[in-house]
């Protein structure tokens, strides 16, 4: 196998757009264990953390003839990990209160790091924001005020003068829509190359 290491990120993903299994390898080698790292930061379990960072190269290999960056690999690699925790937070944790995709916490995903800061992540976010405020108006209040404020259901109940069961039933709403649209995130991300 030759020896890669001294090969930028772009000229392997050359290579592994002809197919080099070794160019795929060097780069599963420099970013494993930063990716893991920033993984397991996100969903504070080592098992799930290499889930993720198992399937994003699964991705990747599998789109490899399709990757076109627009910035840099780490910028490519780092944003399609922020996806990957997304997706698996969505698929994984679409319970009551245990997602909450208006909360400082969880918009940090998007927020931090300044290589993140592309066209790309920018508009996801946006499109998040637009689902959203295209809620139900009962429902887009109560989902804010759970997310934003951090409110009980208890206290938007008692406020809004709704039995708990009325808020939690909203809220409920707003994540099965949240759920549905993540079909429609996927294939923005597809479409936009940022995760072929």
């Amino acid at each position: 196998m030759p020896n890669l290491k001294s090969h930028t990120d772009e000229a392997l993903i050359t290579m592994l757009k002809n197919g080099a299994v070794s160019a795929f390898d060097e780069l599963y080698n420099r970013y494993w264990e930063a990716l893991l790292a920033k993984a397991f930061d996100r969903v504070k379990s080592r098992e799930d953390a290499q889930e993720i960072v198992q399937e994003l190269f699964i991705k990747i290999w599998k789109r490899s003839p399709y990757i076109e960056l627009q910035y840099t690999f780490k910028t490519y690699i780092y944003a399609a990990l922020r996806y990957e925790v997304y997706h698996f937070i969505g698929k994984h944790q679409f319970r009551k209160d245990d997602i909450s995709l208006e909360s400082s916490e969880y918009f940090e995903l998007w927020a931090q790091d300044d290589e993140f800061h592309s066209i790309e992540m920018k508009e996801l976010q946006s499109r998040v924001d637009l689902i959203v405020d295209s809620l139900p108006e009962k429902c887009k209040i109560i989902f804010k005020m759970s997310r934003n404020e951090g409110l009980s259901s208890k206290n938007i109940a008692d406020q809004l003068n709704l039995s708990p069961r009325t808020v939690d039933t909203q809220i409920g709403k707003a994540l099965r829509v949240l759920k549905n649209v993540l079909k429609e995130l996927t294939f923005f991300l597809l479409s936009s190359g940022l995760l072929r």
